[in-house]
């Protein structure tokens, strides 16, 4: 059956959809040997040999993992200042197998989800994807139920209003869903009203609960666990 190759490409783990596509604008790909620069070239995954940035690539079996990191992590595969990373968490075999979907801050703990599928990763990490993600937070102090209710309705960062979030309040902790990711948001969006985040855990990403997963261990998900 015919596949469409920026298709292939993510199923492969080379790259996104939307990456794979501006690979093929670029000329980075090749089909037996030929540079292919139209979008939407369709192969045969049986037969053709596809080549990115010339290295042969193949669709091999999907891995789904779910991690729960540790603070003082990196979600990064190398660092320049040399700190550890969510890789040194994993078995050799896994390193050079999987890569993070987001990510988690570096003083961040909790769920983070690992993959090789492409398609995955760009459904959701896309901007158009609301898919939520639920976080313990622990305060410096309790929260009022205005300010609490001000979080809820949208906080401006940066020129930028946070979309409408959910919450709910046990003493100094709060848990949050939202569905966004800007860096350190949820930080700065207690910050604002002058409270410290004393601690960040992340506990779900969609359905996908973080559940009694040991701090810096992982197990193996199937695809149905996480959409």
């Amino acid at each position: 059956m015919l596949e469409r190759l920026q298709k292939y490409i993510s199923r492969a783990g080379a790259a996104s959809r939307r990456h794979a596509e501006e690979l093929i604008v670029a000329g980075k790909v090749k089909v037996n040997g030929q540079v292919v620069r139209v979008l939407g070239t369709k192969i045969d995954p049986e037969r053709d040999r596809v080549e990115v940035n010339s290295k042969q690539i193949t669709v091999s079996s999907l891995i789904y993992l779910a991690l729960n990191k540790p603070k003082r992590y990196m979600t990064t595969r190398h660092d320049p200042q040399k700190r550890r990373t969510v890789y040194d968490l994993l078995p050799a075999e896994l390193r050079n197998k999987v890569w993070p979907i987001g990510r988690l801050d570096f003083n961040t703990e909790g769920l983070l989800l690992l993959t090789n599928d492409g398609e995955l990763t760009q459904s959701l990490t896309h901007p158009s994807a609301e898919h939520e993600k639920e976080y313990e937070v622990i305060l410096d102090k309790e929260i009022s139920n205005s300010r609490l209710e001000k979080i809820k309705t949208g906080v401006v960062l940066d020129g930028r209003r946070t979309a409408p979030a959910k919450a709910r309040v046990d003493g100094q902790t709060v848990y949050l869903t939202i569905h966004e990711g800007w860096k350190r948001q949820i930080r700065k969006m207690f910050a604002v009203f002058g409270y410290t985040v004393r601690n960040l855990k992340r506990i779900r990403i969609g359905k996908l609960r973080l559940g009694n997963l040991p701090l810096g261990k992982h197990i193996f998900l199937e695809k149905n666990q996480i959409l």
